[in-house]
C-alpha cells in the first residue's frame, strides 16, 4: 500500500514496501528545474546535479562513486523542466548505507571551484552534442514556441556563457532556495519497512537539511502556437506538431492517454500503419504528450526526408481530420485501454519505475499515487469522451510546429499556415 509521510518542516516521504523483492529504489525528488530558472541563470539546476556528486569533505567524487559499487548499488540523477531528482537501487541489505551516502551528498556536497571547473567542461560538451542531435533541438525549438515568455521556453542545460560563469556561491544560492524540505520529496519503493525507512530520515535526513522555505513559481498557463524552425544540413528532417493540452493530473488525462495510443503509440496506431506501413513516408512517427503543474502538450513527432516532408505532414492532417470527423471506434478503445492498463501493472513490477512515478506524483499533488483510482479512470474512457477531447483539443489555432532541417526542403513555408489553416 502506498502512503505518504508529511513531517513538520515540510519534508514529504512516499512510500511502498514489497515484500516479494531483495531490492530498494530510493528517489530525492526537489521542485527544481529549467521552468524556475531566469535568463540569467538558465542551466543553474542541471549544473547543480551534476556537481551535486564532485565530492564532500569527507569523501571525493571517486570515493563516492566507489562506495556505492562496493554496495553493489546503481546510482544516477537527471534534471527536467520543474523536478530534479538523485536517486539510487540497492539490495535491501545495504539499504541504511546507501541512503546514509546519498544523504551525505545532497546535504554536504563542497562544491569545490576546482571540481566545478572540470564539471563545467563536461556539462559544455554535453551542450555541443545536443547541438548534434536533431531530434533534441526540434523539442527544445517546440518548447521555445509553445512555452513562449515563460521559463519553460528555456532549455535544461542552458547556455555556455552561463555555466562557463557558474560558482560556488551560485549553486550554494540556488540549493538554499530550492533544495528546502517543503519543495522536497522522498520516494522509496521495495523491500524496507515502514519503521526502517522512518528511522534513516530521522537519522540522515532530518538534522540536516535546511530550514528554509521555497517560494517558487510555476510557470503561467500558456501556449504560443505558430511555426519554428532550425536550418542546418542534417540528412533528415525531425518535425514536431504539438496542440495545447492537459497539465499534470487533469481530470481527462486517462481520456488524453487512449486518444495518444490510437493516434500514434504502438504498431497498430493510424499514424505509424498509415504514414509508414502504407505509405512509406516516415522512418519513424509517434505521439507524445508531457505535461507541466499548469502547462501541457498533445505532441506528433516523425522522422521523414526532405521529399516525403509534406506529404507526411499532409497525411498526419488527414488522420487528424478523419479523428474529428469520425471519432475513434470502440474497438480501437478497448485496445488503447488494455495495453495502457498492462503497462501501468508491468512497471508496478519494477521498483524502479514505480518509485519514478510516486515520486513525481508526490511532488506535484503531494498526495499518494493511487493505481487502482487511475485504473478506473482509465475504465471510463469512452468513444464519445474520445471524440470530445480531439474536438476541444485538436484546434489548428492551438498548433504550433518545429522544424529542423535542411533549409532547402523547406525554403519559405510556412507549415502551420500552409497546412492546418
Amino acid at each position: 500500500m502506498v502512503k505518504i509521510t508529511e513531517y513538520k518542516n515540510g519534508l514529504k516521504v512516499v512510500s511502498d514496501k514489497h515484500d516479494g523483492v531483495r531490492s530498494v529504489s530510493v528517489g530525492f525528488w526537489f521542485g527544481a528545474g529549467s521552468g524556475f530558472e531566469s535568463e540569467e541563470n538558465n542551466g543553474i539546476s542541471h549544473f547543480t546535479e551534476h556537481v551535486t556528486f564532485k565530492g564532500t569533505e569527507k569523501y571525493s567524487a571517486f570515493e563516492i562513486a566507489k562506495l556505492f559499487e562496493d554496495y553493489g548499488a546503481s546510482i544516477n540523477a537527471f534534471t527536467s523542466k520543474e523536478a530534479t531528482c538523485y536517486y539510487f537501487k540497492c539490495i535491501d541489505e545495504n539499504f541504511e548505507k546507501c541512503f546514509a551516502l546519498m544523504s551525505h551528498i545532497l546535504y554536504e556536497s563542497s562544491f569545490r571551484d576546482e571540481e566545478l571547473d572540470k564539471e563545467r567542461n563536461v556539462i559544455i560538451e554535453e551542450i555541443n552534442m545536443v547541438a548534434d542531435e536533431p531530434e533534441d533541438i526540434c523539442y527544445d525549438r517546440l518548447a521555445e514556441k509553445t512555452y513562449v515568455g515563460t521559463a519553460l521556453a528555456r532549455t535544461i542545460l542552458g547556455p555556455k556563457e552561463n555555466v562557463s560563469r557558474f560558482n560556488r556561491n551560485d549553486v550554494l544560492s540556488y540549493t538554499k532556495k530550492m533544495y528546502t524540505p517543503d519543495n522536497t520529496v522522498i520516494s522509496v519503493v521495495g523491500n524496507v519497512s515502514e519503521m526502517e525507512l522512518n528511522s534513516v530520515v530521522e537519522k540522515y535526513v532530518l538534522p540536516n537539511c535546511s530550514t528554509e522555505k521555497c517560494d517558487k513559481v510555476y510557470a503561467p498557463q500558456v501556449f504560443g502556437n505558430g511555426f519554428i524552425k532550425y536550418e542546418k544540413d542534417f540528412e533528415q528532417v525531425n518535425l514536431a506538431i504539438a496542440f495545447g493540452s492537459l497539465p499534470f493530473e487533469h481530470e481527462l488525462s486517462a481520456t488524453q492517454s487512449v486518444v495518444s495510443f490510437c493516434l500514434g503509440t504502438g504498431m497498430s496506431s493510424r499514424l505509424f500503419q498509415v504514414l509508414r506501413e502504407q505509405k512509406g513516408l516516415v522512418y519513424n512517427v509517434y505521439t507524445s504528450c508531457s505535461s507541466y503543474y499548469n502547462n501541457g502538450i498533445f505532441g506528433i513527432y516523425l522522422n521523414t526526408s526532405g521529399k516525403n516532408l509534406f506529404s507526411a505532414v499532409e497525411s498526419v492532417r488527414d488522420e487528424i481530420n478523419k479523428v474529428l470527423m469520425n471519432g475513434i471506434t470502440a474497438e480501437e478503445i478497448e485496445r488503447a485501454k488494455m495495453q495502457i492498463k498492462s503497462n501501468t501493472l508491468f512497471a508496478l513490477e519494477n521498483t524502479l519505475s514505480t518509485m519514478s512515478s510516486y515520486g513525481k506524483y508526490a511532488l506535484y499533488t503531494g498526495k499518494a499515487y493511487d493505481v487502482d483510482k487511475k485504473l478506473a479512470e482509465l475504465q471510463g474512457v469512452t468513444t464519445e469522451k474520445a471524440l470530445a477531447f480531439c474536438n476541444n483539443y485538436f484546434d489548428c489555432n492551438n498548433l504550433s510546429i518545429s522544424y529542423v532541417g535542411k533549409a532547402s526542403h523547406i525554403k519559405e513555408m510556412d507549415l502551420v499556415r500552409d497546412f492546418f489553416k
